[in-house]
């Protein structure tokens, strides 16, 4: 589990249309998460959220 890890999946998620589809297309929340994982992606709730302020914070975003 790795803040990395979700930086990595940030930013596919807005590059990477069919890859965002399959995400979003996943029935609920712990299909979504075991999809990432056979993806290659290990990270938890918090780790997003703590790689979500990082991009923020390289891009200048002020969060909503």
């Amino acid at each position: 589990m790795s803040v990395p890890s979700a930086k990595v999946y940030i930013t596919r998620m807005r590059e990477d249309k069919p890859f965002h589809q399959s995400v979003n297309a996943c029935e609920d929340e712990p299909a979504k998460w075991e999809f990432l994982r056979q993806n290659g992606y290990e990270f938890s709730l918090q780790e997003f959220r703590l790689a979500q302020e990082e991009i923020y914070r390289e891009y200048g975003i002020e969060p909503m």
